[in-house]
């Protein structure tokens, strides 16, 4: 992923794949709704612990990876 954007997507297909509300999702996060639906809809300003605190709700790790070489950092 390169913005925002594409990660707010991803978190959106990954909720809907678990048929959780967007209510749900921040009460696993312990985040507010209003969170979710600002990062589902890309805005830049999200604060990136929060979107790691969704992403592991969700079950996903973040990594780091190199566009050259592939590498993946954690």
């Amino acid at each position: 992923m390169f913005t925002l954007r594409e990660a707010g997507a991803a978190i959106r297909d990954a909720r809907e794949k678990q048929n959780l509300t967007q209510a749900e999702l921040a009460a696993r996060a312990r985040v507010s709704r209003s969170f979710i639906i600002d990062l589902e809809s890309g805005k830049p300003t999200v604060e990136a612990s929060k979107l790691f605190d969704t992403a592991q709700a969700l079950g996903f790790e973040i990594a780091l990876r190199s566009r050259d070489t592939g590498e993946v950092r954690w």
